[in-house]
């Protein structure tokens, strides 16, 4: 197997990734009951640090749904590896538009968990 073959491989599982945790987040946020609380208005984190501290609070706040946005920023991360922020953005545009109906609901959770995924040169910014 060559590189370049055991490459795509590797993005089309992390395309299959995407498309499950995007799937099964859109589903449990339709189908949740209305959450009959105030709005909460919180800061975007600004550092990495915050970053993580918000996120970690999420996952004890909603174990499913704080969890299904980490293993998302992973699977960024994961992507942005391979081939940079147009392959982040090329899979995320193909998988989105798998679910036309929910394409936004799809494209939305992973463009803010992906908000700073990058290096100096190439960053995705939500």
């Amino acid at each position: 197997m060559s590189g370049s073959t055991s490459g795509q491989a590797e993005i089309d599982e992390l395309a299959t990734a995407l498309d499950a945790l995007l799937t099964e987040l859109v589903e449990y946020r339709l189908s949740r009951p209305g959450r009959g609380d105030c709005l909460r208005l919180v800061a975007i984190p600004s550092t990495e640090e915050e970053r993580r501290a918000a996120q970690f609070s999420h996952i004890v706040e909603d174990p499913f749904e704080g969890s299904m946005l980490y293993a998302l920023r992973g699977v960024g991360e994961a992507l942005f590896e391979r081939g940079g922020t147009r392959l982040m953005r090329d899979v995320l545009l193909e998988i989105a538009a798998r679910d036309q109906e929910n394409e936004s609901r799809r494209l939305a959770p992973a463009d803010r968990q992906w908000d700073g995924i990058g290096s100096e040169n190439d960053r995705w910014y939500a």
